[in-house]
């Protein structure tokens, strides 16, 4: 016991490190952090998987809890109204295609059922706002550019998030129930979960003010969102949803008191102050540094099958969200921002999480957890080497090859060449 408390004080330490070496040289901290837990665990089977038991589902629970609440609080309703145009278009239109198109490859290539390759589809299919923002700070990019990744990152993120909850509980029913019914209980269970999240967040966000004075009272809206995600599911609804829409009413609370309804109050709802966030972003980096180890210890690395069809997913990633980048982003936008757009779409916490959580809940999930992981971790090797290259000045083959209808402000008309 000892030795494990140890370990994962170095842990700690070293993620610390990891995230300071992020920032200076753009090496992103789940890439040594993963391998860390690889060379623990298939490479030198210092510890197995099998040995974390129940604790491994319980630990992977609490990180989605987490994952799932940061997402929502992080996710801005006004932030739509600016971007109904390209961002939400590039979005929408590049999420439904990797989607598709990776869930053709994954039944073709793992022969798994229809319904798995979906769920690898909508997970793959997101994009890492922690990893993408270093990146981009060394990127000179227009700011139309960095609005539209962000708005992306977090939509692809609450878009996964839920699309890959539907498709469990669907596939958990296995094939004893028709389509209809298990929409039908999908939609049930949604519906529950967000109005008890809808209702739970404006009843905590008007007494926020008396929890306040409570000692240690920092720790209890952590504790409230925990109860929400229980009492959701205990109540027929979706727990992972409900934290999920807790978390957007808790981030959006300036819109919400806005409103108008009769009978309605809402002028009294407080935000989560800046102590509340930092607690929140204190307790991310914690499940963070801690899962991503304990994904690689998880990786069968000697399935280099699954490894190698992670690396044919990511790079299907990229080649298919090229023409999407090319014809629904403005003509406006030059040529170098195209591509860092098309570099910037690593996996990161949301996927690894997910990924966990399905391999614990469904038969043979296990091969679904080692793709998703192989692409997590060839997709943020991928975005990181065309980010240098492109702050480098290289790539111009590429941003001239696929972006042949952007000129970009710099651009001479064509009489003037």
């Amino acid at each position: 016991m000892t030795y494990a408390i140890l370990f994962i004080g170095l842990l700690l330490v070293l993620g610390h490190i990891f995230s300071s070496l992020f920032e200076k040289t753009r090496l992103p901290d789940v890439l040594p952090l993963m391998v860390l837990g690889m060379l623990m665990g298939p490479v030198l089977h210092l510890v197995d998987p099998q040995s974390f038991g129940q604790a491994g589902e319980i630990f992977t629970t609490l990180a989605l809890i987490v994952v799932l609440f940061k997402s929502g609080l992080e996710f801005r309703i006004l932030s739509l109204r600016g971007a109904v145009g390209q961002g939400l278009l590039l979005t929408t239109v590049c999420f439904a295609l990797v989607t598709l198109v990776i869930s053709f490859l994954s039944q073709e290539l793992l022969k798994v059922p229809q319904i798995y390759a979906l769920i690898i589809g909508v997970i793959v299919a997101d994009n890492s706002t922690a990893i993408i923002s270093p990146l981009l700070a060394k990127l000179q990019v227009s700011k139309t550019s960095k609005t539209i990744l962000f708005l992306e990152a977090n939509l692809t993120g609450v878009y996964s998030i839920v699309l890959a909850i539907a498709l469990l509980s669907a596939a958990s029913h296995g094939e004893t129930l028709t389509a209809s019914v298990l929409v039908s209980d999908v939609i049930k269970s949604f519906a529950i979960g967000i109005v008890f999240a809808l209702a739970a967040g404006v009843f905590w966000m008007s007494i926020l003010n008396r929890v306040r004075r409570l000692e240690n009272a920092i720790s209890l809206t952590f504790a409230f969102v925990l109860l929400v995600y229980s009492v959701s599911g205990i109540i027929g609804g979706d727990g992972a949803i409900a934290t999920l829409a807790f978390g957007v009413v808790a981030g959006n609370m300036r819109l919400i008191k806005r409103l108008r309804l009769p009978r309605l109050d809402f002028r009294n709802l407080l935000t989560l102050n800046n102590g509340e966030k930092v607690f929140f972003e204190e307790v991310e980096f914690i499940f963070k540094t801690l899962f991503f180890v304990y994904m690689g210890i998880c990786m069968r690395i000697g399935r280099l099958d699954l490894v190698a069809i992670g690396f044919i997913l990511t790079a299907a990633k990229f080649i298919f969200r090229a023409p999407v980048v090319n014809y629904c982003l403005s003509k406006d936008l030059s040529r170098e921002d195209c591509s860092a757009v098309l570099a910037m779409c690593p996996n990161g916490l949301v996927s690894a999480v997910l990924a966990a959580m399905i391999a614990s809940q469904l038969p043979d999930g296990s091969v679904v957890q080692d793709v998703i992981y192989a692409v997590i971790f060839f997709s943020v090797i991928g975005s990181n080497l065309m980010s240098f290259r492109i702050e480098k000045g290289g790539l111009k083959w590429l941003s001239d090859s696929f972006f042949r209808r952007h000129t970009g402000p710099q651009a001479l008309p064509p009489e003037s060449k």
